[in-house]
C-alpha cells in the first residue's frame, strides 16, 4: 500500500499568502534539515519530528515557541522516530524504527511513560491517532512466512487490547485519526491490482463513508486528521501528480497549498480550526525528504472559512487538560454541520 509519510530552537516565520483561504506560519526547529508537524491539540501543542536529514529524525513536541525532544533518553531519541498526534492531556502517539528498520508504534504518556504498541503477530505497527479517552488508532502490516507483504489493516487499541479495523471489501486499510467521540479517519484501497487510495470516515456508530476530494483527475486521497466537530484534513494527488493538502467542512472543500511550495500536506486540525501540516519548498527538497512544518488558519474570505466554528471551550476539554488554560480564538465564523 502506498503511503506518503511526510515526514533546539524554533523559527516562526509569517507568510503573506497568495492563496485567499489561509494564513500560514512556517515552523522549523532547525536551520539545516527538516521539521514535520503532524498533530495539534486544543491547547495549541503540536507534535512531529525534526533532525539534520531524513535518516536522523526524532519525535518532537512544539510548545510555546520551543521544540522539545520527546523522551530523548529512550529509543525515540536514539532511533528514527515520528510523533503523529497529541491529546489534550499531553499523551502522544507515533512510531519508531528498530535497528532493522521495522516500525513499532508507541504511546508516550504525559507522565513520561513510554509503551510500545505492536499488533499481535504483525510485521509492522504504527500508531497514528489518540483521543481524550486514550483510544489509539493506526495501522499494521501482515506478512507471510517468507516475509512477503500480504495486506495492511487499521487497528484500535484501548486499555491494552487491540481490535482490527478494515474498510468493507478493501484490500488495505489505514486509520490515521480519531476524535473524542470515536469518529475515525483514514484511507483504503482495493488491493492488487488497483492500489488507488481513497479516504474514508467511520462514524461513531461504525458506518463507513468513502471519500475522494472533488478535484477533476484526482488519483489519491488520504484523510489525516479530524476534530470533534467533524471537520477533517488530509492530502491528495492531482492529475499532474502534485501533492496538495485539503480541508473539508461539512459540504465545503478547499485545497491547502503553502505559498510557493512544491508540495503540501495537512495532518491535523483542532476544535478552533487551526491546521498543521508540512510542505516541501522545492523538487530537490521533495527528493531528499527535507520537510518544513506549518500552522494555518482560514482567513474568513471564502465559503469554507465562513463555515468554520467558533465553539465555546468545552468543559471536557478543560477537564481533560488538567485545568491548563485553553483560549478561545477570535472568529466570526458559523458552526458547520458535523457528522
Amino acid at each position: 500500500m502506498k503511503r506518503l509519510v511526510l515526514l533546539a530552537w524554533i523559527l516562526l516565520v509569517p507568510v503573506a499568502s497568495a492563496y485567499a483561504q489561509f494564513n500560514f506560519i512556517n515552523i522549523d526547529c532547525t536551520v539545516a534539515g527538516g521539521t514535520a508537524v503532524r498533530g495539534i491539540n486544543n491547547l495549541g501543542e503540536m507534535v512531529g519530528n525534526t533532525g539534520p536529514d531524513q535518516w536522523n529524525l526524532h519525535a518532537v513536541l512544539i510548545k510555546a515557541g520551543k521544540c522539545i525532544p520527546l523522551a530523548p533518553n529512550t529509543i525515540l531519541g536514539t532511533n528514527w522516530s515520528d510523533a503523529y498526534k497529541i491529546n489534550d492531556q499531553g499523551d502522544v502517539v507515533g512510531y519508531f524504527n528498530d535497528d532493522f528498520g521495522f516500525p513499532h508504534g508507541f504511546l508516550l504518556s504525559h507522565k513520561g511513560v513510554l509503551t510500545q504498541l505492536n499488533f499481535p503477530g504483525a510485521g509492522d505497527t504504527a500508531a497514528q491517532g489518540i483521543n481524550a479517552s486514550g483510544t489509539v488508532v493506526g495501522w499494521f502490516d501482515d506478512y507471510d512466512a517468507y516475509g512477503n507483504f500480504i495486506a495492511e489493516h487499521g487497528f484500535v487499541w484501548k486499555n491494552g487490547s487491540f481490535s482490527q479495523v478494515d474498510y468493507p471489501g478493501s484490500g488495505d486499510t489505514s486509520v490515521y485519526a480519531i476524535n473524542d467521540f470515536g469518529a475515525m479517519l483514514g484511507t483504503w484501497d482495493s488491493g492488487y491490482p488497483d492500489y488507488t487510495e481513497h479516504g474514508f470516515v467511520r462514524s461513531i456508530t461504525g458506518k463507513f463513508t468513502t471519500y475522494d476530494v472533488p478535484v477533476a483527475g484526482e488519483i489519491f486521497t488520504q484523510g489525516n486528521g479530524i476534530n470533534d466537530l467533524g471537520l477533517f484534513v488530509g492530502e491528495y494527488v492531482d492529475a499532474s501528480v502534485f501533492y496538495h493538502g485539503f480541508l473539508q467542512v461539512g459540504p465545503w472543500f478547499s485545497s491547502i497549498n503553502y505559498p510557493g511550495a512544491y508540495a503540501t500536506s495537512a495532518w491535523g486540525i483542532n476544535i478552533f480550526g487551526l491546521i498543521v501540516g508540512n510542505h516541501f519548498n522545492s523538487e530537490s527538497d521533495f527528493e531528499n525528504y527535507i520537510l518544513h512544518g506549518y500552522v494555518a488558519v482560514a482567513n474568513g474570505k471564502d465559503d469554507v472559512a465562513q463555515h468554520l466554528p467558533t465553539p465555546p471551550v468545552p468543559a471536557k476539554v478543560v477537564a481533560a487538560a488538567g485545568g491548563r488554560a485553553v483560549s478561545r480564538p477570535h472568529t466570526n465564523a458559523r458552526h458547520p454541520s458535523s457528522y
